[in-house]
């Protein structure tokens, strides 16, 4: 029986043995055409969808071997720098596969992979790590996003980095939603997703438990005249932490809904300062959290602090 994991990462030391990776979701919106799925090499890795039955393999890129087992797909990838997409057809629904094979987390090396100074996790270390290339950083993980939107920004003679599903699902849904209430952008702009622990304690997080770490965290800002800062989302003629909170309402309201609180998360208004406007932290770390320049109180929603 293969062990089953959050997505991307799991619970594993680095000297543990590669498990496979199985992408569980209960649903995908109608308007999300893209899907995002890590593969552990040589290994069994399974995609299901609750609410949705995969019949067809339309096509598979190089490197991989894509299958359909009981409405669910199957994918095998031969070694870990494989990338690319592959067709599926799910009822009346074709869907587009962004396959991306992962390197061992057992690879790393007095904390470091291929030279690329990871640092060392706490506790779990995830399943394995994306090597960031010519190759693949174009290629899109979900329908508006590229792999390198998540890079670290860390440099080195390699890089990595690790992505979860969950994240990226939650982030076109909060586009989506967006879109409807009127606001029109090309994407979020990404200020930061993956940070390795190395990074994440340069830059003087202190915690060790950063969902950034875990590849499923993104600090996001609505740029659409691309000025580079946050747009006057809340029209009220000031860009400030308002426009911040107006998209933590949002966050909110995906994260208690019936629909799409099994993405819950999350979710951190910070203000503007020398360096940066204002911006919205949000992650799909499995239960509700709250912190930063909140106030006014979000909805009274049940609130924990945890780490960022």
């Amino acid at each position: 029986m293969m062990k089953k994991i959050a997505i991307v990462v799991i619970a594993l030391s680095v000297s543990a043995a590669a498990h496979a990776a199985d992408v569980e979701l209960k649903t995908l919106p109608s308007y999300v055409q893209r899907l995002f799925v890590p593969v552990v090499p040589q290994e069994k890795n399974s995609v299901t969808i609750e609410s949705l039955r995969f019949d067809e393999v339309l096509n598979v890129p190089p490197g991989f071997d894509v299958r359909v087992v009981n409405g669910g797909i199957v994918a095998y990838a031969d070694h870990s720098d494989a990338a690319g997409y592959a067709r599926v057809r799910a009822g009346n629904r074709e869907l587009t596969l962004t396959l991306m094979s992962l390197v061992p987390s057992e690879q790393m090396r007095n904390g470091q992979l291929d030279g690329y100074r990871v640092g060392q996790y706490v506790q779990d270390a995830p399943e394995g790590f994306i090597r960031l290339s010519d190759r693949n950083s174009a290629l899109f993980v979900s329908d508006h996003y590229r792999l390198r939107d998540f890079q670290c920004k860390l440099d080195g003679p390699a890089k990595f980095l690790v992505l979860r599903p969950e994240a990226l699902l939650k982030l076109e849904i909060l586009q989506h939603e967006l879109l409807q209430h009127g606001v029109s952008f090309d994407r979020f702009t990404v200020m930061s997703g993956f940070r390795t622990p190395y990074y994440n304690s340069k830059i003087g997080n202190e915690t060790s438990r950063s969902r950034h770490l875990y590849g499923d965290a993104m600090d996001i800002y609505v740029d659409a005249n691309r000025d580079g800062k946050m747009d006057d989302l809340n029209r009220d003629g000031r860009i400030d932490t308002g426009d911040a909170r107006y998209l933590l309402d949002l966050a909110e309201r995906v994260d208690h809904s019936a629909e799409w609180g099994w993405l819950k998360g999350g979710a951190g208004v910070y203000h503007a300062n020398a360096a940066h406007g204002p911006y919205l932290h949000v992650d799909a770390r499995g239960y509700v959290a709250r912190w930063g320049d909140l106030a006014p109180p979000a909805r009274g929603a049940s609130v924990t602090r945890a780490a960022r």
